[in-house]
């Protein structure tokens, strides 16, 4: 059953399993010398899937009628036994001819024991591109447009900050006089003035009081 969980097959289907077991039985019997044991550099060879690049030694699998079927990644192409096909021929080799490869193809890169669908792959790497893009963007001193900062409307608090503030009424303002104030000196001679003219009439009615009384005596 981990046999079968490996190789994406069902663990009691023993025509699609024998293929697999048999190799690992050569694999057993006859290893690999220790010199080739050795880690090597990885290949730059693959095959480029539109947005996904397919590194060599990449597996295929795919399905119809509940029977599995696989493909590898050979140098620069993708080998069904000794043909070289592609994403689209791979994923309608059996059936109507209609199906979306990136729905219908699972992928299992080198190194990996997961299988991931065609399209997660394609939308992992998608989302990479835009990261690298973005980057490329900020080094360029170009903002991305997720960085520019929105247009501020005209009653923002910085608009506000950088309005100088109403100043109060200094007490200077408010103590200076007001103009009846500044000029005492008039309204003081106004006062006398009128002081004169009660005193000089009070006297001429003395003076008239004192005639008829010495008029009359």
């Amino acid at each position: 059953m981990e046999f079968g969980k490996f190789t994406g097959l069902h663990w009691n289907d023993t025509f699609s399993m024998a293929p697999f077991v048999c190799e690992a039985l050569r694999n057993y019997m006859n290893p690999a010398p220790a010199a080739q044991e050795q880690a090597v550099a990885p290949s730059e060879s693959g095959y480029q899937w539109k947005e996904v690049f397919l590194p060599e030694g990449t597996r295929l699998r795919a399905s119809f009628d509940r029977k599995q079927y696989f493909a590898v990644v050979a140098g620069t192409e993708i080998k069904y036994g000794e043909h070289a096909i592609s994403p689209s021929c791979f994923a309608n080799l059996f059936g109507c001819g209609n199906r979306n490869a990136w729905k219908a193809v699972w992928l299992r890169l080198p190194g990996s024991t997961e299988w991931l669908l065609a399209d997660v792959c394609r939308s992992a790497r998608k989302a990479a591109i835009a990261r690298l893009m973005t980057g490329a963007a900020d080094k360029d001193g170009q903002p991305s447009p997720a960085a520019q900062p929105a247009p501020s409307s005209p009653t923002t608090p910085q608009d506000k900050r950088k309005q100088p503030a109403e100043q109060p009424p200094s007490r200077l303002t408010s103590a200076a006089p007001r103009p009846a104030e500044r000029q005492p000196a008039p309204r003081a001679a106004h006062g006398n003035e009128v002081a004169r003219k009660k005193s000089a009439g009070r006297n001429a009615r003395r003076k008239r009081r004192a005639a008829r009384l010495a008029a009359t005596g």
